[in-house]
């Protein structure tokens, strides 16, 4: 009866639900001819639809500062990050110092060593000494350290008995006349070395000697010194261009203690600076000397940046400056260009002998290029070579098609010609070649190639690592079958051990085994099994006269059947 009753408010419900309400009732058309709309209708409704989308496109647009689809309109307050800087982003400000030519970044402390990366980053030419914390043979450690000034200049002092210094000790040395400051860059037996490389005797009595570590009065009359370099570098040069004096100051160096300058200047004749000198000297009052140098070594002191993109070699770690050839452009195959052979000096660049003697070892594979080679169709004259490739381009006499021909194959035709022996013509000895963009792609793919087949290799190591394992696990199963046990092969198939369903072997066997702890029990009578519903219910009771007996008690026995079972 309930249930009829809760069926007949439920369709109540429902149908109150279904009626509509009087506001939406829908009129009663009494005309059929209002349900057709009119053109004027259609217009209208166009018209309406057009204003309504071009209303929501301008408050689209005015909602997004960009337009996508448009000419981009910058802010009015906007910053032009190329003519301005930005306020609220921080800015870093480059402050040019003197110190950075002397292998600093700021004013040294008086006994507080230069660290490494320090004089790294701002000397021109770096020292590394190798053999920094090996123990030396001798008790005695070499009594010369190399010192380095402004820019490349080095020098080599003999160090007083009983004073030891390291590499970035800013230290006072004798001077001609008075004393200088520098920075220690080498000490101990790579000095040495150092000294045997520039044909320096350390035996000589010439060195001269190096005073002690500068002290705070030291650096404040080296600092003054410091500041008045630029400004007498600028001077100098309007007092030559005055004297109508060919030649270029590239550098001013001041001593330490402000009693020496030395002018570095290019010249390309002899210069007779006699009324320069004293012009200076009576402008500066410090005593003047002039250095004319090399435009390699003005280079090497002004520094710069090659065609390369990274620093010159001149002003960073090429310390020996040998003498470059147009021979050596040749041997490289290079074309006699003036403009991309030169460097920021203006001379043939460094660089060019770096690798001149490889060039020169891998030419003597080839033929003599100097031999033209007669075909039937004609005569070959040499036009180039490829060194990387062993490829020479020859080409008939009169005609401007060229042919790739290996080098094996030029030495073949020339014993041909020696033999009086002559091929039909030098398209057959051509090879098609890959442009540089082919054969990059092509060095890709076999390095991809390499790599899959680097990766099946250690796949199929995997593989036979675990068929080795499933056959040593195959091999314990038949040992637990033989011995009367069923073990898994991975540990991954055994079944759960609450899930007595997958486990029929061990559910017979414990449905057999008899239960010595029921009183009046058979042997043969089965114990209750919940999938199956079969056997007696009253074994899982928990025992009153054992209350700390399990739910498996019946199994294992109490622990007074156990107790009794003892005695």
């Amino acid at each position: 009866m309930e249930e009829k009753k809760q069926e007949k408010k439920y369709n109540e419900k429902s149908l109150e639900k279904e009626e509509p309400r009087p506001e939406q009732v829908a009129p009663v058309v009494e005309d059929d001819d209002d349900d057709v709309a009119t053109a004027e209708d259609v217009e209208a409704f166009i018209r309406d639809r057009r204003e309504r989308e071009k209303k929501e496109k301008k408050e689209r647009k005015e909602e997004e500062d960009v337009d996508i689809f448009g000419e981009y309109m910058a802010p009015e307050n906007s910053i032009d990050p190329y003519l301005e800087p930005d306020p609220t982003l921080p800015w870093v400000k480059y402050d040019e110092t003197v110190f950075l030519s002397r292998g600093c970044k700021s004013c040294p402390e008086s006994y507080v060593p230069v660290s490494e990366t320090e004089t790294r980053s701002c000397s021109k030419v770096t020292s590394c000494n190798w053999m920094r914390g090996i123990r030396q043979p001798g008790n005695k450690p070499f009594d010369c350290v190399e010192v380095r000034f402004k820019n490349n200049r080095k020098e080599f002092f003999r160090l007083p008995d009983g004073l030891e210094v390291t590499e970035g000790d800013v230290v006072a040395v004798e001077g001609t006349p008075g004393h200088d400051i520098g920075i220690v860059s080498l000490t101990g037996e790579v000095c040495r070395i150092q000294m045997k490389k520039r044909h320096v005797d350390p035996a000589d009595e010439s060195i001269r000697k190096l005073f002690r570590r500068a002290k705070s009065s030291d650096l404040e009359r080296w600092v003054s010194s410091l500041n008045n370099e630029q400004a007498a570098l600028l001077k100098t040069r309007r007092i030559a261009q005055e004297l109508n004096l060919e030649m270029k100051v590239n550098d001013v160096e001041y001593q330490g203690d402000n009693a020496k300058a030395i002018f570095y200047y290019t010249a390309d004749d002899r210069v007779d600076f006699r009324t320069l000198i004293k012009v200076l000297a009576e402008e500066f009052h410090v005593r003047i000397e002039m250095k004319q140098i090399g435009v390699r070594q003005e280079a090497g002191k002004v520094g710069g940046l090659g065609t390369c993109g990274r620093e010159l070699c001149c002003s960073t770690w090429l310390t020996n400056f040998k003498s470059v050839t147009t021979s050596a452009a040749k041997t490289q195959q290079i074309l006699p260009n003036p403009q991309k052979l030169a460097g920021q000096c203006g001379k043939l660049k460094c660089c060019l002998n770096f690798e001149c003697d490889v060039y020169a070892d891998a030419l003597k594979k080839f033929p003599p290029a100097n031999i033209a080679i007669r075909f039937k169709k004609g005569l070959a004259q040499y036009k180039k070579t490829d060194v990387f490739r062993g490829i020479m381009w020859y080409a008939y006499e009169g005609e401007n098609d060229l042919y790739a021909i290996p080098a094996e194959s030029v030495k073949k035709l020339i014993e041909m010609n020696h033999n009086q022996e002559y091929a039909e013509k030098l398209e057959d000895y051509q090879v098609e070649l890959m442009s540089t963009a082919a054969l990059a792609q092509e060095t890709d793919n076999a390095e991809f190639e390499r790599e899959l087949r680097r990766m099946a290799d250690d796949m199929g190591e995997s593989d036979s690592q675990s068929s080795a394992k499933e056959q040593n696990n195959d091999r314990r199963g038949r040992g637990d079958r033989q011995n009367g046990r069923q073990r898994p092969a991975n540990r991954g198939d055994r079944p759960e051990r609450n899930d007595r369903s997958e486990r029929p072997d061990r559910m017979e066997r414990q449905e057999r085994r008899p239960n010595p702890n029921r009183a009046g029990q058979e042997q043969g009578e089965r114990r209750y099994n919940p999938n199956t519903g079969v056997g007696r219910r009253d074994e899982y009771q928990r025992p009153r006269n054992n209350p700390n007996a399990g739910r498996h008690a019946g199994r294992r026995g109490t622990g007074r059947d156990r107790h009794e079972g003892k005695e």
